[in-house]
């Protein structure tokens, strides 16, 4: 999956096009990675998958966040927003939830029954969110942590590190991006258990 993350970065950084302007749209290198990497499914028939995104503590303030660490995106539902064009482009269907309140999160994993996988930023969570660690691991379908920053900067270990399937950090936005096309992939391999 990393191979995926460094095509992604780089052919972002190639285009030489602003990231406001292209977000929403990526560019057509992007997606020729992922139509290349999700028509592998071993029977070609693919099922119509759909993948939560979690965002949890302060991630309300995007937008107002160092640029250089946070990228351009002007605001959460903006972020939810191109999650959800991108997974439209994919064949999935994206569910976004946002709450600072752990307990809404936990309620959220809880009654997911219909999700295949889950993607969260658990924002401030990461250092002490073991309810929704245990959620997750109780919901028993695959989730990835992402992260706008490199939080292990700070020489901490996340609290979902050990039970996530991935974690992926300091790609920015970009970040989400690659993570759900390596998530779609993994699913259509028959890789990843989903119930």
């Amino acid at each position: 999956m990393i191979w995926i993350f460094c095509i992604l970065t780089e052919t972002a950084l190639r285009t030489g096009l602003t990231e406001r302007q292209n977000h929403y749209s990526c560019n057509e290198g992007i997606y020729d990675i992922m139509n290349a990497t999700i028509s592998d499914s071993p029977n070609n028939e693919t099922k119509r998958w759909k993948i939560a995104l979690l965002n949890g503590l302060n991630m309300t303030s995007l937008g107002q966040r160092d640029k250089n660490v946070y990228g351009t995106i002007g605001s959460l539902q903006e972020l939810e927003d191109l999650v959800s064009a991108t997974g439209a482009k994919l064949g999935v269907d994206i569910v976004a939830f946002h709450s600072n309140h752990e307990g809404d999160l936990v309620d959220f994993i809880e009654s997911a029954t219909d999700i295949d996988a889950f993607m969260i930023n658990p924002g401030g969570l990461w250092r002490f969110g073991e309810p929704t660690n245990i959620a997750f691991e109780q919901a028993g379908k695959p989730f990835v942590e992402v992260h706008f920053a490199n939080i292990y900067a700070t020489g901490n270990k996340s609290v979902y590190t050990d039970s996530a399937l991935a974690t992926t950090m300091g790609f920015r936005h970009y970040g989400y991006l690659g993570t759900l096309v390596a998530l779609v992939a993994e699913l259509n391999q028959g890789l990843l258990c989903s119930h």
